[in-house]
């Protein structure tokens, strides 16, 4: 079954509108499959996208959206292992360079800022898949969307050394434990996800710096053989992602 572009592209922003609208996976999937069928026998018969769906696609995905159920595993398993996967990167780089002083100011308000960033790129996405956006709009809102979370994150930097607040300083074997829960949490990510990219990414980021620790060299080439290694492993990323695309076509 081929559908046309139109109506291909009409079915993605359904499945994205959803999965932003926290719906449970198995209802949008049958629901998805159903679309497609009508989809497919409108075009059949010469008829387009928007005999089925009207002509507003934005007041019929919310319609369809009061019809699926919400899925609560989204807020209490999928929204808090972001959080922590998130959170996981941010604390690993202190970690393993045994940084052990974390202001209260940090500890709060880096989370907040993940949450944030998360009901950002929610509502980035439903908007954008609701509504006719040209890409030269939609790539610049996903622009914004990237700054948005390293502004917020510079910000707390820049407050934290103009702004007293208490300082927690963890122990030795707390820094271990952290470094170690880290860990845990990416597989946990990786297995609920069931994407290995989630154990590969910060085993190439923070792999090279613990064993660097231990060899004789200069800061300056270490970060020279950082670096190279981190462009390096994104090249080949992005070229990976390139060949399935081709391949999905």
């Amino acid at each position: 079954m081929t559908l046309s572009k139109e109506s291909q592209a009409f079915l993605d922003d359904m499945r994205i509108y959803l999965f932003a609208s926290s719906k449970k996976e198995e209802e949008v999937m049958e629901l998805m499959e159903e679309l497609e069928d009508h989809l497919y026998e409108a075009e059949r018969n010469g008829k387009s996208v928007e005999h089925i769906v009207g002509k507003s696609p934005k007041a019929y995905m919310k319609e369809i959206e009061a019809e699926v159920e919400t899925d609560g595993r989204f807020w209490f398993v999928f929204v808090p292992l972001i959080l922590l996967n998130a959170f996981a990167y941010l604390i690993m780089n202190k970690a393993i360079a045994d940084e052990r002083d974390y202001s209260l100011l940090a500890l709060i308000g880096n989370p907040i800022v993940f949450i944030i960033t998360i009901f950002l790129l929610f509502g980035l996405y439903r908007f954008t898949a609701a509504n006719k956006v040209s890409k030269k709009v939609t790539v610049m809102l996903y622009l914004l969307m990237g700054m948005a979370p390293t502004a917020m994150f510079v910000g707390i930097l820049v407050a934290d050394l103009f702004i007293e607040t208490p300082v927690v300083t963890i122990s030795p074997a707390v820094n271990i434990a952290v470094i170690i829960a880290a860990c845990f949490i990416f597989i946990a990510a990786a297995l609920y996800w069931k994407a290995w990219i989630s154990v590969i990414v910060p085993a190439v980021l923070y792999t090279p710096q613990v064993i660097l620790r231990y060899i004789d060299i200069d800061e300056q080439s270490k970060l020279i053989i950082i670096l190279s290694i981190i462009i390096v492993f994104s090249l080949s990323l992005i070229t990976w992602q390139f060949i399935q695309n081709k391949k999905d076509k």
